[in-house]
């Protein structure tokens, strides 16, 4: 079997959460996470552009595709990226910028040079 995309069952194995069950928020939510990576997935990193069809994606990748996806499902509860709210400490937010995932995936400050 080609390792061509993530899943649901890898995000969540590195959430340390059960497989939520399809229906519920939680199912739906990491369904679509975890589909919306998938799609955006040759678009964000240039080497998967370039690999052969069917080609398994390298493991930097798809290890950065799925820190991607749990970002993203973290953020459910925290559309405005605001995770809690203490008196003590005032907000807490979720990231939306993560320089592991851009050093994985070699796209933003980590890009390599190229001419052409």
């Amino acid at each position: 079997m080609a390792l061509t995309s993530i899943t649901v069952e890898e995000v969540c194995a590195i959430i340390g959460l059960a497989v939520p069950d399809e229906g519920t928020p939680d199912g739906t939510w990491i369904r679509q996470c975890v589909s919306a990576i998938n799609t955006m997935a040759a678009d964000a990193s240039p080497r998967l552009r370039m690999l052969p069809d069917g080609e398994d994606w390298p493991e930097d990748i798809r290890t950065g595709l799925m820190m991607w996806a749990q970002r993203l499902f973290a953020r459910r509860n925290s559309p405005t990226g605001i995770a809690a709210f203490s008196e003590m400490s005032g907000p807490v937010f979720v990231a939306r910028w993560d320089p592991d995932v851009e050093r994985l995936l070699r796209i933003g400050g980590w890009t390599p040079g190229a001419v052409g």
